[in-house]
């Protein structure tokens, strides 16, 4: 099934901000869902991020992670910040990104206070937050599953849109939250950093690892909790849904110049992790495909491939929540039920995988059901509502060219700085009114944007006509020169 997205668009592009900063950031309602185009470097999508979806981060902690996973207790939930602070190291990328967070939600206004901690929320609880698959004892989530299927070659060729491509599709299993539900989110990322491409996520505000990413070279990762969790060495861990990202941002994190499934295995390789993890990553080249299970925990980590200690047939490969090589097999009825599938016949069509996945895998857990085709740039979405799964529902489709092609902003090279304020007189506008600005006469020119980011004016301040210049009401975005040179930016609010 299929639904037409009607999109109502909250577009928040280059915001002023008390400070006079700008924000990297735009964010569009969806219906049900939400999708956040970020740019910049870490810190300033972080900023963008907590400054956009903040009161979202603040209501996800509070009924989600401090309510289901520290189950209400401060006694419980300092026991795994203290255990996070003294055993975990993050990438300095990372926590640059989460100050930005933190500094955006507070610039926006969002109290970040928390009545069960005490205290307003630092920079340590917004990592903590994040190291959710990671966490030991009564701190786990017990309710992460997840399965998926990928599907080329011989498996696919027949299919006319496949041809031979590949194909994923991952249904996400996560506790059926209300604040889960009331916030699913892809979030896009446009990265300034020279060693990083763009990428986008599936998950939740306030978890900015990748736990279902997608890069700009048709690669992607989708991580599934594992079933054994040893703990040999808990010195230095990290962060196993920051270590996929790595992997799938950077460019070239192995240094054999491409950017692939090993770039993802070495990531999530070199780091150390407390918890059992199984990562499903793929790749479309022009005129190849990789598929690739990455199965870790505390022990080591292991790559699996087609063949490799599975009865599944034809070019398929799939995951679920039981190691297949890193340990010794274990039974999983989900499991077993793909591998039935493929004896039927091996042949996977876009349509069959969908299908397939919701008869085999889909439980009352599934939050998201996400299908990947890279070869032809499209993303099915579907999520959970608060009586039915994710396989169940209908799904939008995404065009992955558009996602990473949306402009970002109009203001080129701008930094959170301090930037001279454009005052226009009078504010809010009415329709017929003529329109000055404080020091009006060092101004010599003016820029108009509408909260798409489209200029709608350019000129000589004079030559502004509201009437003709302005296409409807609403809130639009200033940029002014004054003769010497200084940039101004300004917020104007028109009624018609």
């Amino acid at each position: 099934m299929k639904r037409t997205a009607a999109i109502s668009i909250i577009l928040f592009i280059t915001m002023l901000l008390p400070i006079q900063a700008v924000v990297n950031g735009q964010l569009t309602n969806l219906g049900d869902r939400l999708v956040l185009h970020v740019w910049g470097t870490h810190y300033e999508r972080g900023y963008a991020t907590g400054y956009l979806v903040g009161d979202r981060i603040m209501t996800v902690f509070t009924q989600y992670f401090y309510s289901n996973v520290a189950g209400n207790s401060l006694y419980m939930y300092n026991q795994g910040l203290t255990y996070f602070n003294d055993h975990f190291s993050t990438d300095v990328r990372y926590v640059s990104e989460a100050q930005g967070v933190l500094q955006g939600m507070i610039d926006a206004g969002v109290s970040i206070w928390h009545s069960g901690l005490g205290r307003d929320l630092n920079l340590n609880d917004l990592l903590f937050t994040n190291s959710i698959v990671d966490l030991s004892g009564g701190m786990k989530e017990g309710d992460l599953g997840c399965s998926s299927l990928s599907s080329w070659g011989s498996a696919s060729a027949d299919d006319p849109i496949l041809a031979g491509s590949i194909q994923i599709t991952r249904l996400l299993d996560w506790s059926r939250n209300p604040a889960l539900i009331a916030n699913a989110i892809v979030t896009i990322h446009h990265p300034s950093e020279p060693d990083e491409q763009k990428w986008l996520s599936f998950g939740y505000p306030g978890l900015y690892g990748a736990l279902s990413a997608i890069s700009e070279t048709n690669c992607a990762a989708f991580l599934n909790m594992g079933n054994l969790h040893p703990s040999q060495d808990t010195n230095n861990l990290t962060n196993v849904l920051f270590d996929i990202r790595s992997g799938i941002e950077r460019l070239d994190f192995n240094g054999d110049s491409y950017h692939d499934t090993y770039d993802i295995f070495t990531s999530v390789a070199i780091g150390n992790h407390r918890s059992g993890t199984i990562v499903h990553s793929i790749k479309q080249y022009a005129d190849s495909t990789q598929a690739m299970i990455i199965e870790t925990n505390n022990s080591g980590t292991v790559k699996r491939h087609k063949g490799e200690s599975s009865a599944i047939q034809g070019d398929n490969l799939a995951a679920t929540n039981h190691f297949r090589l890193l340990a010794q097999p274990s039974y999983c009825s989900r499991y077993l039920e793909i591998i039935d599938s493929l004896g039927v016949s091996p042949f996977v069509s876009n349509s069959r995988q969908w299908q397939l996945m919701q008869g085999a895998g889909g439980v009352s857990g599934t939050m998201m059901m996400i299908q990947y085709l890279p070869n032809v740039n499209l993303i099915r979405w579907s999520v959970a509502n608060s009586q039915y799964p994710a396989w169940s529902q209908p799904y939008m489709e995404f065009d992955t060219n558009a996602l990473f092609t949306q402009p970002t902003s109009n203001f080129d090279d701008v930094e959170l700085v301090n930037i001279p304020r454009l005052s226009p007189i009078p504010n809010p506008l009415k329709a017929g009114q003529e329109l000055r600005f404080e020091r009006q006469e060092s101004l010599v020119r003016i820029a108009v944007f509408n909260t798409r980011g489209q200029q709608v004016f350019e000129g000589k301040p004079s030559s502004f006509d509201s009437t003709n210049s302005l296409p409807q009401s609403g809130i639009y975005f200033m940029k002014g020169t004054t003769r010497d040179g200084i940039v101004q930016t300004g917020k104007l609010l028109y009624l018609k």
